[in-house]
């Protein structure tokens, strides 16, 4: 009996000791972080925040250290990094004497929360609190810590003042594709896209991207591809605006380089996300631009929409570049360059450039309609220099005019209109010469259609021909 019963007895202390090993390996992995491993880190002052600690673990991850305000303790806190390029953390703080990790996007009741940026809620006694980064760049760090209710309340006012730029910016790329199939005017079209493409830069920046999709969106790659699209269609608006294609063709090769490199080093950005890369995008999409304000600069003194483009989208751009170093650089120096403060500019820059282009379309259509009426004057003396007889023709003119007058009981402005039109004047060439206003001469214009019965002035031709 025994020599049977002893393979079953090895195999039970063998399950045993496997059970063990398991038991155990699963508390050491579910054992929350603690103070020890924390002390183990060499923690250095941070390059640009002194309230704030840094290390590097032998995992290369970044962690930061920071210190809670004494009444901030005991406290249902909120904690936010408000930077989108930064959601992939984890906070790390003190219960029960053990540093324990907390869920992101959770509150006390385990309902999940929609948020701008990965939002944490606690309270805690210890002032110490520490972040675990996946990655190494801890340059722009705005970290956000408020009492729950008091963030909330600044929260909904911030949604709601951004909400009005995106209104407003909203509002005006419709418009100006409205005018573009209005007109056919490829200015509208460049314009709106122009908008659309710095809408979603801002859009992403203010975590909007991720607020609507509930913390789905992270798309780390958007602004890689977004940018240089950005500074292409700059450069297209700027052509088109001020009529400058011929001045443009001399440097096109130039460009053309410089955003094939441009996007093609964003599609290696794509996949390896590299700092250097990314900061070296940045810098060739600002190029292009720049450049195209120098040549607006070279129109400054012939072209008035140069001198406006120079004001208005020079000041986007700039504050564009701004806002990128204070992004990148964090340094109280760009900090007046900040994201509402571009939302600003770039408000009234898209008001005041719509503007703009409708009044230069305006003054296109205008000279347009101007070389019309010229070519139309110069039609009628070629027509009237082939006549045999000017004095017969203007006397049957006259008796035309005369019995015109009778039979239809016209006035003798409207007769004198009648005799302009006959000439091919337009409405402001007819209250010119007659000494009348434009209004007034549309006035006589209406009467005299009524009593014609026509509803044209090709119609009121006809009666030129019959006589």
């Amino acid at each position: 009996m025994q020599h049977p019963s002893a393979p079953l007895t090895f195999f039970h202390r063998n399950l045993l000791l496997l059970s063990v090993i398991f038991l155990i390996s699963l508390s050491l992995k579910a054992q929350p972080f603690a103070q020890s491993t924390m002390n183990q880190l060499a923690f250095r002052p941070h390059p640009t925040q002194s309230n704030l600690m840094i290390a590097t673990d032998s995992l290369n991850n970044t962690w930061i250290k920071g210190t809670l305000q004494p009444k901030e303790l005991n406290t249902n806190l909120t904690f936010q990094i408000q930077n989108p390029h930064i959601l992939d953390y984890t906070l790390y703080v003190n219960r029960k004497g053990v540093f324990e990790p907390l869920l992101s996007n959770i509150d006390s009741k385990s309902n999940h929360i929609r948020s701008r940026f990965a939002q944490y809620q606690f309270d805690t006694s210890d002032p110490t609190y520490f972040i675990n980064l996946k990655q190494t760049d801890t340059t722009n760090l705005p970290i956000i810590i408020e009492e729950q209710t008091q963030f909330a309340v600044s929260e909904s006012f911030h949604l709601l003042r951004i909400g009005l730029y995106y209104g407003i910016a909203i509002m005006s790329i419709v418009f100006n594709l409205v005018f573009y199939f209005i007109f056919q005017d490829k200015r509208f079209l460049t314009y709106s896209l122009l908008q659309l493409c710095i809408f979603t830069s801002l859009f992403f920046e203010d975590g909007m991207f991720y607020y609507i999709s509930n913390g789905q969106w992270v798309m780390d790659s958007l602004l890689t591809w977004n940018v240089p699209l950005t500074s292409l269609l700059a450069c297209l608006f700027t052509v088109y605006f001020l009529d400058i294609k011929a001045l443009f063709n001399s440097y096109k090769l130039i460009f053309v380089s410089l955003f094939i490199v441009t996007f093609f080093l964003s599609s290696i950005q794509s996949f390896l996300s590299l700092d250097i890369l990314r900061h070296l995008i940045n810098i060739l999409s600002f190029i292009p631009p720049l450049f195209c304000l120098i040549l607006a600069a070279t129109q400054f003194k012939t072209n008035v929409y140069a001198r406006f483009l120079l004001c208005t989208f020079g000041l986007i751009v700039l504050f564009g570049l701004g806002y990128t170093l204070y992004i990148y650089v964090n340094s109280n120096r760009f900090a007046w360059f900040n994201l509402d403060t571009f939302r600003l500019i770039s408000n009234l820059e898209l008001i005041s450039i719509t503007f703009a282009i409708i009044y230069k379309v305006r003054d296109l259509q205008e000279e347009n309609n101007g070389y019309k009426d010229q070519i139309n004057h110069y039609l009628l003396l070629l027509n009237k220099g082939n006549d045999t007889s000017s004095k017969t023709q203007n006397r049957l003119l006259s008796d035309t005019l005369e019995e015109l007058k009778i039979t239809h009981n016209l006035t003798a402005r409207e007769t004198e209109v009648l005799q302009c039109i006959w000439e091919g004047m337009s409405n402001q060439e007819i209250a010119d010469k007659l000494f009348i206003s434009l209004s007034t001469t549309k006035y006589h214009i209406s009467n005299l259609y009524t009593k014609l019965e026509v509803k044209n002035r090709n119609q009121t031709l006809l009666f030129k021909r019959k006589k």
